[in-house]
């Protein structure tokens, strides 16, 4: 039977500057075992969630009951750090270990010096079970894909994924009975995705994770919670089984709504028609002979009008607490663009290199004008470097770029700039795009007060939310993108590959989302 490992009673958060709660009155449990996505719109409180279940945040109400506190909390900023070697890195985790360790090498590097103490030494890290902890390292370390020459290399030479992946790694190492994490896949390549699936796999520990990459949750998850409306909701099954669980209860609210409001609008009829009655006897009363009689007849006719209409709107004050609430999500698309005739671009002959590291060499391709391609590589392979040079902003080494015909290209860039972090929202707008700029960022549940806000006072949630209705209202011709699914929610990323596959331009797409790619593009171009 699986071991209850903390619960979530009656919780409630809110910020200091809220008005109401970010959520309220949350109830769930974590077991041994575990494998749960958890879901929600952007600012719905995902990450809020996590930090007091570690414990990072006090909850304003309720209470989290941790019948353990062996918990490893990967957030979305975190990266492995230091200026030592991936092993010393990873052996940190166990200070006593990780010293003796360090002497042993020390002392080894300059010959052993003094035999009885690096006895002594060795000894020692034996019965710290230091060897197999060694050994349990290069394990870990293999299932993450780093070979073993990875282990002596500096830790802050690494790239960005590489280091994601070294900090989840450092995770797998130790026994955790429960990991929190937030955006694992950020910044991964597919292989590093595969690595981190299998690793997940092979682990008996539970696992409670926000993604936004439905691929991966549909391979790792057999439950969601989902935080919508303050409140959480349970599903059984992976991201696949909750959509279409999702899109089965829509309809059914969708029903029982068109139902209710159709029963409403039938009570308010009838209550219109006894109150047209109770008015029609009314004006008979005035000019009868025998005043007495009919208005008798007319003030019963008119009380039992009034009681019918407030039987009436009774039944109707329950059939409005009753009627579904259907959460409004609006669609968005973009404009059409004016592709030409035959190739929109032209790479010839392409090579570059960076720091003595060769990305490509004579690099050639063809995109013509509407197509829908992706860019694959593995994380290094140079496909952030490829954008640069197609858009002009860095040179290569040899070759050329050769764009036909008049282009008028957006790019969203796989992380926000922070220079903008000070300017105000509606600044990115020209004064006559404003309304419709707001519009757009309702839609995507972007409030209208974040329009007078910092761009650095936003989620990066929000963020990628503002740039994508920047690319919307400027009407491009072609769209390039790197990794645009980034930090956002599940809605708006189905609602985001919709777009994509609507839009007539071309798009050259870079994403590890392999729902995305397999569904928008129709070639991929390998680097």
């Amino acid at each position: 039977m699986n071991k209850m490992l903390l619960r979530a009673f009656k919780v409630s958060f809110a910020y200091a500057d809220m008005e109401d709660y970010l959520f309220e009155g949350v109830n769930f449990s974590i077991y041994s075992g575990d494998r749960i996505g958890l879901l929600g719109y952007n600012g719905s409180g995902k990450s809020t969630l996590l930090d007091i279940i570690k414990g990072r945040k006090d909850p304003d109400t309720g209470e989290i009951a941790r019948q353990t506190e062996n918990i490893f909390y990967l957030r979305q900023e975190d990266y492995a750090v230091g200026d030592i070697d991936v092993q010393a890195y990873l052996t940190s985790g166990r200070p006593k270990l990780h010293h003796l360790y360090e002497k042993i090498n020390d002392m080894e590097k300059a010959g052993i010096p003094e035999p009885i103490k690096y006895s002594e030494l060795l000894s020692e890290f034996e019965k710290l079970d230091g060897y197999e902890f060694i050994q349990r390292i290069k394990k870990i370390i293999t299932i993450f894909g780093f070979p073993e020459d990875a282990m002596k290399r500096k830790v802050n030479t690494l790239s960005g994924g590489e280091r994601r992946l070294l900090k989840l790694a450092s995770g797998f190492i130790e026994d955790y009975d429960c990991f929190l994490l937030d955006e694992p896949t950020n910044y991964l390549d597919d292989q590093g995705i595969e690595f981190l699936i299998n690793a997940i796999h092979s682990s008996r520990a539970a696992f409670l994770i926000v993604s936004h990459d439905r691929w991966f949750l549909d391979e790792t998850v057999s439950k969601i919670l989902e935080i919508e409306r303050k409140k959480i909701q349970e599903y059984k099954g992976n991201y696949s089984v909750f959509i279409h669980t999702k899109e089965t209860e829509l309809k059914e609210k969708t029903r029982k709504k068109k139902k209710i409001e159709s029963e409403i609008k039938h009570l308010k009829e009838v209550e219109r028609t006894h109150r047209i009655w109770a008015n029609r006897r009314e004006k008979d009363k005035i000019g009868a002979g025998d005043k007495g009689f009919i208005s008798h007849r007319a003030a019963k006719i008119m009380k039992r009008s009034i009681q019918a209409k407030e039987h009436i709107q009774k039944r109707i004050d329950e059939l409005e607490k009753t009627k579904p609430f259907i959460e409004k999500w609006y669609d968005f698309r973009f404009e059409p663009a004016n592709p030409h005739k035959g190739s929109c671009l032209t790479v010839n002959r392409l090579t570059k290199s960076i720091s003595d590291k060769l990305l490509f060499k004579e690099f050639c391709f063809t995109i013509g004008w509407g197509e829908k391609v992706a860019l694959v590589g593995p994380n290094g392979s140079g496909k952030t470097t490829l954008l640069k040079i197609i858009r002009n902003i860095e040179l290569p080494d040899e070759g050329e770029v050769i764009w036909s015909g008049q282009t008028k290209i957006e790019y969203l860039s796989q992380q926000w700039d922070p220079e903008n972090d000070g300017i105000e929202v509606l600044e990115i707008f020209q004064r006559d795009e404003h309304q419709r700029a707001r519009t757009l960022m309702g839609c995507l549940k972007v409030k209208g007060d974040n329009f007078y806000k910092k761009l650095g006072g936003l989620s990066e949630g929000q963020k990628r939310k503002v740039k994508l209705v920047q690319l919307i209202i400027s009407e491009p011709d072609i769209l390039i993108l790197d990794e645009p699914t980034t930090h956002l929610d599940y809605v708006t990323v189905e609602i985001l590959e919709q777009a994509l596959k609507d839009f007539n331009g071309t798009i050259i797409l870079v994403t590890h989302d392999k729902f995305l790619r397999e569904r928008v593009t129709t070639r991929e171009i390998k680097i």
